[in-house]
């Protein structure tokens, strides 16, 4: 579930442009709309403190520069102004500070590459639209080039349309985009012959073969000069929602695209792309909402492997059962687990803490969070507390939180926990603080073991696409020392995240804001610097040409040095 934030303008912040007896122009609009993008990420940017020591970020030279970039460009074109968007939001270099655009156009192949530093190569072919008898490739090829040019120079052009911020994960979002291009996300969308330089396994030759973009044109009229009757028509009618991302916490990233069929390299695809790790001996329904599975080694050890695909479920309750019933026949029957949670964006808080409490037999340590803090806030903390104050039994807080926690136990204890939490945020506003202390979200500084937990060892599997979520679960169990995180880092977003919805006539459909930034045991931030492995791995050419065998023999050797320690 996200959080939105719709916010009105005010028109007093905005008198300059609002009071105009003329026409709107896109430039003027554009200029609005960043004043009010400003006014969110000085009152809710919670790492701002942080950006300006690891990447000299500054929201005011960012705004000059936006603003400057709107003024030498007397007639700002629809491209433009996405670029100055994009510009402003990713200076932050923050993989939560995303925006989305309102467009229809789109452009996509049925192919989905990834790679190594040198080669990009075919990882998913939909067979629906590209048969054998059409294109005579297969998973392993390698894409040498496009149009003509080099694949990784059409790779790193592609990277170069959003400003830098991890170079491996950067990277890996490019690749995802590859042949999925939408103006939604502010990219570039080419139309057309495309002719694609393919090298198949164990050859020397490349050939080329000529597809076609599967085009969907802009169904939205580009604006022209609006009356200045229409620039806020609609505000007074829009609902408006402001939940705080306080007690709602999220930590996800938008990037998974509905709109496309599933494939085992998406963000948050239900099975990932690691092949079979050993022989299975049991394996979970086909409608499971976790992919597990139990196999044996060559030494005849069991092995649990399950699949974390993200931390939002449409069902909390029916998906914690079932992790439970899972971990239980994990703890009665292997001698390891294997948690996959490569490619994970993240999502609730609390579900995540709910899953954590059945993977330890002892109290897990959450981290503290800085979190930014308005009236709003205030109001809902004070909100809270005079219901909590009416709580006297496990069962009085299990009708209070009802779905709220989003699998996480309610009860009379955690009731107490949240109280100081509310308590906690009122306290450092009426200190004058608008971003608190360290603090644990919702009061929990530690997750209490479930009744059914995990007590042998655990091998966590990451990637440089676990986000948000993605990053605080390996990072919160390798701090309490519980699993060994196995792979290569993660993206590094560090906090949770809210949705800014401002009514605008310039075509952005919404912006996000990082309300919190998260401190690791060692006092390290997790935004930007992500979860380091302990077996660090990366992959390599030789993964993409045999189906991922040799990460999945990495994995299996670390498995097996897990299980010889006494």
């Amino acid at each position: 579930m996200k959080t939105l934030l719709a916010i009105g303008l005010v028109f007093s912040a905005f008198s300059a442009y609002g009071a105009k007896a003329a026409n709107d122009t896109l430039n003027e609009d554009v200029t609005t709309y960043l004043y009010g993008m400003k006014s969110v990420y000085r009152t809710q940017y919670a790492p701002a403190a942080w950006k300006k020591q690891f990447a000299s970020y500054d929201l005011d030279a960012e705004f000059k520069t936006a603003i400057e970039a709107v003024q030498s460009r007397p007639e700002l074109s629809l491209d433009d102004s996405r670029t100055i968007f994009k510009n402003f939001i990713y200076a932050m270099k923050d993989y939560h500070t995303s925006i989305s655009f309102i467009a229809t156009e789109s452009a996509t192949l049925p192919i989905l590459v990834r790679g190594t530093e040198t080669n990009l190569y075919i990882v998913n072919i939909d067979r629906t639209k590209l048969p054998e008898a059409t294109f005579p490739f297969a998973a392993g090829d390698e894409l040498v080039s496009v149009n003509g040019k080099p694949a990784m120079e059409e790779l790193a052009a592609l990277q170069a349309e959003t400003p830098a911020n991890v170079p491996a994960t950067d990277k890996a979002l490019a690749e995802a985009t590859f042949f999925r291009r939408r103006a939604s996300r502010g990219i570039h969308v080419p139309q057309g012959p495309i002719t694609l330089g393919i090298k198949k396994k164990g050859s020397t030759d490349v050939s080329e073969t000529q597809l076609i973009w599967d085009y969907t044109s802009e169904k939205i009229a580009p604006r022209g000069t609006l009356s200045s009757s229409t620039l806020f028509a609609n505000t007074s009618n829009k609902k408006i929602e402001n939940q705080s991302g306080l007690f709602h916490p999220q930590m996800s990233v938008a990037a998974k695209d509905a709109s496309n069929a599933e494939t085992p390299f998406d963000l948050g695809a239900h099975k990932s792309f690691i092949p079979a790790l050993g022989k299975k001996i049991w394996e979970s329904s086909a409608d499971s909402i976790y992919y597990s599975y139990i196999y044996m080694t060559p030494e005849r050890k069991l092995v649990g492997y399950i699949r974390i695909s993200s931390y939002g479920e449409d069902d909390y309750e029916k998906a914690i059962a079932e992790f439970a019933k899972t971990i239980a026949l994990f703890e009665s029957t292997t001698d390891s687990m294997v948690i996959d949670q490569v490619n994970n964006p993240g999502g609730s808080v609390f579900y995540l803490y709910a899953l954590s409490s059945f993977l330890s037999s002892s109290p897990v340590k959450t981290p503290l969070h800085r979190m930014s803090v308005s009236q709003a806030d205030v109001a809902e903390a004070l909100d809270i507390l005079g219901k909590l104050a009416a709580v006297k039994t496990d069962a009085e807080a299990q009708t209070l939180f009802a779905g709220a926690l989003n699998g996480y136990p309610a009860s009379y204890e955690f009731a107490r926990f949240y109280q100081s939490y509310a308590q906690f945020i009122v306290s450092e506003w009426t200190a004058g603080r608008k971003l608190t202390r360290p603090y644990w979200i919702g009061g929990v500084d530690h997750i209490n073991p479930a009744d059914t937990h995990y007590t042998k060892p655990i091998l966590f599997l990451t990637n440089h696409l676990d986000f948000s979520g993605g990053d605080f679960m390996p990072a919160t169990l390798q701090d309490n020392k519980r699993v060994t995180v196995f792979g290569s880092r993660t993206a590094g977003a560090g906090g949770y995240v809210q949705d800014v919805n401002l009514v605008n006539n310039v075509g952005i459909a919404s912006f996000r804001v990082t309300a919190s930034i998260a401190e690791r045991v060692d006092g390290n931030p997790i935004e930007n610097l992500g979860v380091q492995p302990d077996v660090v791995y990366e992959m390599t050419n030789e993964d993409f040409t045999q189906g991922f065998a040799p990460y999945a023999a990495a994995i299996n050797a670390a498995v097996n040095k897990q299980m010889a320690k006494p």
